[in-house]
């Protein structure tokens, strides 16, 4: 019986399947990379067709391991046979020479046979793809309208569209795609996960938050994609901050500094970032020192700034920071007059934005900064107007509301038993979070 019948009829006397078969092959190789499971399957039914001349050594040793047989005995039974055929005796040593080479000639023909089958294998699974630039086109149409939307969609109807297409990216990265394709999911993935920190920030949970923003650092870093790295480093300082944890939002922003383009209007963000931070803490000088890299960059910002992949321009986002941070900055450093004068300035910037790129959660906390400092300097008939304003915002965030709370406490503790302030409270209690135009 030759070996190609002996290794069929041990698969068969244990009644596996060529599958089955195929399957304790990959046991038996342990660590050992074996192609994918069509292709042993291929293998297993060309070695019992008898249409191969030979096997390869590392495949024998997995037979022998698999039917507990000597290898020797399954495969070639003549090797292990003390006596000789009498035919041979006398035969010229040249021929058997001769015979040795082809035999090995027979088997690095089929050795090099089974590698090219591998490597038109290892050619096609690299191309095996469920994604395809359809999926891709698709998905590019949709990360830029939910991003694009996060500033005039309402969050609590946003986050439930981007959480399903954020898990949809994470079951076609768990499935096939190309090496290319890869990189392009984890940017996307990346994108979703960052307007899902800054949603569940705005919702008022800053833990989930900061859950969203370390997954669009951590897919941003393996995808190489610093800018990325660096929104995410700056929805991660606003989290920190808001969740009264300056240090971490000084931190955050340090970490996305380390990454962002040269002269990318991001920088600036992130330098005020770490200014408000400091601010926060009562550092004054280390305010300062932020607060002038910041201004210096944003000063030397180019008349046309890049756009995020949804089309917002970067280069208003930059003017928030160094206006609004920067009043909130001086409100908690006890400096009144400056918080006053950097507040105007972000309403006017505010007002100046095109209607479309507006930020109307944004423009309501520039409103409030400007109420605060208002009424920290006396002027309570201004503070209150500036605090009815905010909260006729069409759009009321977590981070608004607790802004506006904040004007609350220093209306009750300066005013007491003032009517206006007591209208303003009883607007604020009746305000709820999250609503919308």
């Amino acid at each position: 019986m030759d070996w190609p019948a002996r290794i069929r009829v041990e698969r068969q006397a244990r009644d596996w399947d060529v599958h089955s078969m195929a399957r304790r092959l990959r046991e038996a190789a342990g660590d050992e990379p074996l192609p994918d499971h069509d292709s042993l399957v291929r293998y297993i039914r060309r070695w019992e067709s008898g249409k191969v001349a030979t096997m390869t050594e590392r495949y024998r040793l997995l037979y022998g391991r698999i039917f507990s047989r000597d290898v020797r005995m399954l495969f070639d039974p003549s090797e292990n046979n003390q006596e000789r055929d009498p035919s041979q005796e006398g035969e010229d040593p040249t021929n058997r020479r001769d015979a040795l080479k082809l035999g090995l000639a027979a088997t690095l023909g089929q050795v090099l046979g089974e590698a090219a089958d591998e490597a038109l294998e290892f050619t096609r699974r690299a191309n095996t793809s469920a994604v395809g630039r359809g999926t891709l086109d698709h998905l590019h149409t949709a990360v830029c309208d939910i991003t694009g939307s996060y500033a005039r969609r309402p969050p609590a109807d946003l986050f439930p569209v981007a959480r399903l297409y954020r898990r949809r990216v994470d079951q076609l990265i768990a499935g096939p795609h190309t090496l290319k394709e890869q990189r392009e999911l984890f940017v996307y993935a990346g994108w979703l996960s960052e307007t899902l920190a800054w949603l569940a920030h705005d919702l008022g949970d800053p833990l989930t938050g900061e859950a969203y923003a370390i997954d669009c650092f951590e897919h941003a870093d393996q995808a190489g994609h610093d800018e990325l790295c660096a929104w995410a480093a700056d929805a991660m300082a606003s989290i920190a901050l808001h969740a009264n944890q300056p240090a971490r939002a000084v931190s955050a922003a340090l970490r996305g500094l380390g990454r962002v383009p040269a002269g990318h209007p991001l920088a600036v963000r992130l330098h005020a970032q770490a200014s408000r931070g400091h601010a926060r803490l009562g550092n004054r000088d280390d305010f300062q020192d932020s607060y002038q890299q910041a201004n210096d960059l944003w000063n030397a910002l180019p008349a046309r700034t890049p756009a995020r992949p949804d089309g917002t321009d970067t280069g208003p986002l930059a003017t928030y920071a160094m206006t609004t941070y920067t009043a909130s900055s001086y409100l908690w450093l006890g400096d009144y007059e400056q918080a006053r004068h950097h507040a105007e300035r972000a309403v006017r910037s505010h007002e100046m934005t095109p209607a479309g790129q507006r930020s109307l959660s944004r423009e309501a906390i520039a409103h409030l900064d400007l109420g605060i400092a208002r009424a920290h300097l006396g002027a309570l008939d201004e503070a209150i107007a500036c605090g009815l304003r905010a909260l006729g915002s069409p759009r009321i965030v977590a981070s608004v509301y607790a802004r506006a709370a904040d004007l609350d406490a220093v209306l009750v503790a300066k005013y007491p038993g003032s009517s206006q302030a007591a209208e303003f409270h009883a607007t604020l209690a009746a305000t709820r979070v999250g609503t919308t135009s």
